[in-house]
């Protein structure tokens, strides 16, 4: 029993660590994406302002995508977890117990569940300013064509980044790449 109560501890905490830390990264995707509204809508960003955007939305990208990783593996070592724990009660107070942390990890798994959902929406929503993004870099690019669910935008964008990046390498200033 004091086991079973132990591991209800330590999956409460990690648990809670997991929900602490995706709040935490959720509200910096929020952030951004305020903050990247609020740029868009000024007429007089510079072009220092749009290179840090850049550089924000691929780093922010970066760790939503690794933390909706850890997410799903935490996840999966969960339920891994509860359905490989065995079930020695003896008494009706453990089975209580158990029951009890069941539906505590179950609550747990569906608040992961609509954490990992609202990422991936978060994630959609910062693809598609991104590709808005891209087009004063790629003005063929039809967005209308690009499947934000999938990963085309983070590839165009690192074909953006470098080319730019080998042009600049090359002792070229700001104002010619814009001219």
């Amino acid at each position: 029993m004091q086991d079973a109560a132990q591991e209800r501890d330590s999956l409460k905490e990690k648990v809670q660590r997991l929900t602490s830390e995706l709040e935490a990264v959720q509200s910096r995707l929020q952030e951004a994406s305020h903050s990247n509204i609020k740029k868009e809508c000024s007429h007089q960003a510079s072009q220092t302002e749009v290179t840090e955007r850049e550089k924000d939305y691929k780093s922010l990208f970066e760790k939503a995508k690794q933390k909706v990783n850890e997410l799903i593996k935490d996840k999966e070592a969960l339920i891994a977890a509860t359905e490989t724990k065995p079930n020695h009660s003896t008494g009706q107070g453990e089975e209580g117990d158990v029951d009890e942390i069941a539906l505590q990890v179950d609550s747990l798994i569906r608040r992961l569940d609509q954490s990992n959902k609202e990422n991936n929406d978060l994630l959609l929503e910062l693809r598609q300013n991104v590709g808005r993004l891209l087009i004063t870099y790629v003005p063929a690019l039809d967005l209308e064509q690009v499947n934000f669910r999938c990963n085309v935008i983070d590839e165009i964008l690192e074909q953006v980044l470098a080319s730019r990046d080998s042009v600049t390498g090359e002792g070229l200033s700001d104002d010619a790449i814009n001219e």
